[in-house]
């Protein structure tokens, strides 16, 4: 038999299914139900016993009763003696009862003398207090048949002693029976009730196991229709329990993700927001710089409100993050080309600057706009600070199902492959089913592509990374 937790506060998992058990019980369950088998074993036998005893005292007083009322007919039956020979006849019917089980007779005189007394027959003797206990409370039958001398009585007395070692045989007898049936009954009642609460020790070993964080339990639904019901509801809570654990993991591995991905297109976006007017800033005070070395005070305060301006422009563009971290709408995306090239203008005026935008893709949703202002910006920031062109080219327009951005730019140098913010723009392009292609000639030409949203069915109107998640 498996353990029982005796209490609920050292074993919390493995008492929380007895609903039954009163509070603060000391006692195990099985204990508790054995020590009322045994309790009820010594009712049995001591019931058992005490009507084995009774019936052999009433077996006794009936035996004797039916002695003396024999004796008493066999001799007033007998003809009465002659005169000279009443002593003698006397002395012979005394003499009869000797060896008698049941009847002692005494002969007395007028004095209350004995003058002959029979013998009982000799035997067993049973235990003082049973034969004390079983002795019924006869009075003597006395007689005193004619032509006796005057005075002379016959007494009967009825002595148990024989009867009562008989009965004490017997009862040994019985008493044996009803121990060896009661203690029969008794061990398979606790054969029964250990084997009946041994699925109990296994649900309770199924709920530790739950405590100690072990998800896989599985308990075998055998025993009783009941236990094998409360089996099931275990192995049901279990595999709830488990799936819960399951979605929580889930969840918690997508919350990992999405936070990992947050702090990617945040990188991304200081990159290519706040990177390229820090530059413009970092050319506008250096060509100040030169401009006051040079004392052309002239071109100064134009200088100046062009570091204003790029200093709005971070604030736009920091707002604007913030914007979008709280999923506020932003801009579309002929207003952001038209920001990049008004900011590009100013920081340098040398290049001359075209742009081309679709009016209908003012509607695009945020992710693809934000996709596609981000390279358009990386490319014009990379173009502008290490290619030295004279022109850029922003183009962005629908394409049958897709829709197709270039920047391309006359520049004749340049690093010898794209940077880590186009590398960026790539993977996300990728997760939004888009394609980023670079190529040199004659300058370069930075191509990117997303599928029209407006052009799927609702079905595949959904990118790989959703917006919520980009946005949140």
């Amino acid at each position: 038999m498996g353990h029982f937790p005796e209490n609920h506060k050292n074993h919390p998992a493995g008492t929380a299914f007895f609903p039954f058990r009163p509070i603060g019980a000391r006692l195990r369950l099985l204990e508790r139900l054995l020590l009322a088998l045994a309790v009820a074993t010594m009712i049995g036998l001591v019931a058992g016993f005490g009507l084995a005893a009774w019936q052999a005292a009433r077996s006794i007083r009936v035996e004797l009763a039916a002695a003396l009322a024999n004796a008493r007919a066999d001799i007033s039956a007998m003809p009465p003696p002659l005169a000279p020979s009443a002593a003698l006849w006397l002395a012979e019917l005394c003499d009869s009862f000797d060896g008698n089980r049941h009847i002692q007779a005494r002969i007395t005189d007028q004095a209350g003398r004995v003058l002959r007394q029979s013998q009982l027959a000799a035997g067993p003797r049973p235990p003082a207090w049973f034969l004390h206990a079983t002795t019924p409370s006869m009075a003597p039958v006395t007689l005193a048949p004619a032509g006796l001398p005057a005075g002379w009585r016959l007494h009967l007395q009825a002595d148990a002693t024989n009867e009562a070692a008989e009965r004490w045989g017997e009862l040994q007898v019985q008493i044996a029976t009803i121990t060896l049936l009661v203690l029969l009954i008794a061990g398979s009642c606790c054969v029964i009730m250990v084997r009946g609460l041994r699925p109990l020790a296994t649900l309770s070993n199924g709920y530790a196991r739950i405590a100690a964080g072990d998800e896989g339990v599985e308990l075998p639904k055998d025993g009783p229709a009941d236990i094998a019901a409360q089996a099931a509801s275990f192995n049901r809570m279990a595999q709830a329990l488990r799936t819960a654990t399951a979605q929580n993991r889930h969840l918690q591995d997508q919350l990992a993700r999405v936070a990992e991905e947050e702090r990617a297109d945040i990188a991304r976006d200081l990159h290519d927001e706040v990177g390229p007017l820090l530059f413009g800033i970092t050319t506008f005070a250096a060509t100040l710089a030169r401009s006051a070395a040079e004392s052309r005070h002239d071109v100064i305060p134009a200088q100046v409100r062009a570091i204003q301006d790029a200093t709005g422009s971070i604030q736009r563009t920091l707002r604007a993050i913030l914007q979008r971290l709280h999923g506020t709408p932003g801009r579309g995306l002929p207003e952001a080309l038209g920001a990049i090239v008004l900011f590009w203008n100013n920081v340098a005026p040398h290049i001359i600057f075209t742009l081309s935008c679709d009016p209908s893709l003012g509607t695009l949703d945020d992710t693809a706009r934000d996709a596609l202002f981000h390279v358009a910006q990386e490319a014009v920031c990379n173009a502008a600070r290490h290619g030295h062109p004279s022109r850029i080219a922003l183009k962005a327009a629908r394409d049958g199902a897709q829709i197709i951005l270039s920047v391309r730019d006359d520049g004749t140098t340049g690093p010898s492959a794209p940077g880590l913010g186009l590398a960026g723009m790539r993977r996300r392009l990728s997760d939004l089913g888009g394609h980023l292609d670079i190529r040199r000639d004659q300058g370069w030409t930075v191509t990117a592509s997303l599928p029209d949203p407006d052009a799927l069915p609702p079905s595949a109107n959904t990118p790989t990374m959703a917006p919520e998640a980009h946005d949140a």
